[in-house]
């Protein structure tokens, strides 16, 4: 293979490469116009990398107790540098959560901002 040839093979695996890296996804299928405030108290939480998950007891405008899923939030090393940690958010937990809804299900959300009950914040 000559050295040119070696280039161009080169350069194509550079830009396929970086277009994988930034192909993670998009935020796009979240309506960030949009931030509905809930507080209650959290069901589940998968606090991991690369997104935490959550669910939160909450009660609806008729007073009823529903379920809101967080489906995907903040990575959870970047939440514990900011001084949330999983103790503080784990299930039986009091918070307030802000979530903007998926569009193509908006019974499900983005958790865009958290506080605890011990009034440690993280929001993004």
């Amino acid at each position: 293979m000559n050295k040119l040839m070696r280039n161009t093979v080169f350069v194509i695996t550079c830009l396929f490469a970086a277009t994988q890296l930034s192909a993670h996804h998009s935020f796009a299928i979240y309506d960030f116009e949009t931030q509905v405030p809930f507080d209650g108290i959290v069901e589940t939480l998968k606090f991991r990398n690369p997104h935490i998950e959550m669910t939160l007891k909450t009660l609806n405008e008729n007073g009823e107790e529903v379920i809101v899923h967080f489906i995907e939030g903040a990575p959870a090393n970047m939440m514990v540098r900011n001084g949330i940690k999983p103790d503080q958010m784990k299930p039986g937990s009091k918070v307030h959560a802000v979530g903007s809804p998926l569009i193509e299900d908006p019974s499900k959300f983005f958790l865009r901002s958290i506080r605890t009950e011990d009034g440690s914040e993280y929001s993004n």
